[in-house]
């Protein structure tokens, strides 16, 4: 296979399925990370996954995914196709989750739930040191 038709994220742009962004999937002609779709900030999960699709996620929703991280820039790696933001939503900071990870931002998840959160190292480090803590999915400290 030429690296030309290499599948990558459309979110993220990686090949590489690893611990980090989970397995690749393709459905029609996207493809995408499955932890790279349920961290980012502009989609949920509307369907149970199947095996022929992109995790629950639609096909048109990653696209408009996809096109609303191009006007974001990843404040790990500087590029344009951030969709991962903060959870602080007076927070500017957005990452591909793969630099999100990289960055030290901390997940919080619970599957059953279908509760997929992210907060950049900076707030979490600020709610976590100073004796607060996450009960459940809602943050008890309003971070800024």
């Amino acid at each position: 296979m030429s690296s030309s038709s290499l599948l990558r994220c459309v979110l993220c742009w990686k090949s590489e399925e690893d611990s980090v962004t989970g397995a690749l999937a393709t459905k029609d002609d996207i493809t995408a990370h499955e932890n790279c779709l349920l961290y980012a900030s502009g989609i949920y999960c509307k369907n149970s996954p199947v095996f022929d699709d992109l995790f629950g996620f639609s096909v048109e929703d990653v696209k408009q995914e996809s096109r609303r991280g191009k006007k974001l820039k990843c404040h790990g790696c500087k590029n344009t196709g951030a969709t991962a933001g903060c959870e602080v939503k007076r927070c500017p900071r957005s990452y591909h989750y793969p630099c999100a990870v990289k960055s030290n931002a901390r997940t919080i998840e619970n599957q059953t739930k279908g509760v997929y959160q992210l907060f950049c190292a900076y707030h979490y480090e600020k709610a976590n040191g100073s004796g607060k803590r996450c009960l459940g999915f809602y943050w008890l400290v309003l971070c800024h």
